[in-house]
């Protein structure tokens, strides 16, 4: 009785390890001073701030996982995946789900722990007099000047090997 017992956890536990090792692991986002455009198309934790105009697209609207976001001044709904919220100091967080995210504006603070892929843009123009759009950090790497067009980045661990 203890082997059949031995062998069906044994049965059970090899293939939840074995997919355990497919699946991809979280990568991590971290940006300050933010002034441009960020969009995000990830499922995981996020946390973010900004002044300007977010746009969050849930393609699953009616799970139990829904977006958080506090101290929007204006909020339209477009449908019943798309929401956009503008104002200054706009809050919010997502847990767990997939979430399609555009922010645009400045003073961006983002914290993400998250898979998936997005893309920066930051509106530094030395002709504007605009020197510092903010800085972006992508799986603990040093902290970077945002980029000065769309730049694609992954959301993922970095492969070790």
């Amino acid at each position: 009785m203890r082997t059949l017992l031995v062998l069906l956890i044994l049965a059970l536990t090899l293939p939840a390890a074995a997919y355990s090792q497919l699946r991809a692991a979280n990568g991590t986002l971290s940006i300050r001073e933010g002034r441009g455009l960020v969009q995000l198309d990830a499922r995981g934790s996020m946390t973010w701030r900004l002044n300007g105009r977010l746009t969050v697209t849930d393609p699953r609207p009616f799970d139990s996982k829904r977006a958080v976001v506090y101290g929007a001044g204006k909020t339209i709904y477009r449908n019943a995946k798309t929401t956009v919220y503008q104002g200054k100091n706009v809050r919010f967080r997502l847990g767990g789900a997939r979430f399609v995210i555009r922010m645009e504006g400045k003073a961006i603070y983002l914290s993400a722990i998250a898979r998936g892929t997005g893309t920066l843009d930051g509106l530094g123009d030395p002709s504007q007099n605009v020197f510092y759009d903010g800085v972006w950090s992508l799986n603990d790497e040093p902290y970077h000047s945002l980029p000065d067009d769309p730049t694609p980045f992954e959301l993922a661990a970095p492969t070790t090997g």
